[in-house]
């Protein structure tokens, strides 16, 4: 099976709901020319789709979902500010 990155355009402060190729495994979220991204890593021949939902927060931002999982944390304007991104459940 091949394997490649692909990117994700993510929004901040409320949860993006992502349709991913199945077994996709999500690696890094952070900003690229002002947009919040996600990168996953994907094998494309796997058939089917699974859909995950992104919450990205700022530091002392309320997360309003049950078990969180914490993908990474990310600084913006060097470091002025702080967020946070998420793997949640609806």
């Amino acid at each position: 099976m091949t394997k490649k990155v692909f990117k994700y355009k993510l929004s901040k402060g409320t949860a993006t709901r992502i349709d991913l190729p199945m077994g996709a495994k999500p690696l890094h979220i952070d900003m690229q020319d002002g947009e919040i991204y996600l990168w996953a890593l994907v094998e494309d021949q796997l058939a089917g789709t699974q859909f995950i939902n992104i919450l990205v927060v700022g530091t002392g931002h309320e997360i309003n979902h049950l078990n969180p999982y914490h993908i990474n944390t990310f600084l913006v304007n060097g470091g002025e500010y702080v967020f946070h991104a998420f793997q949640v459940v609806d």
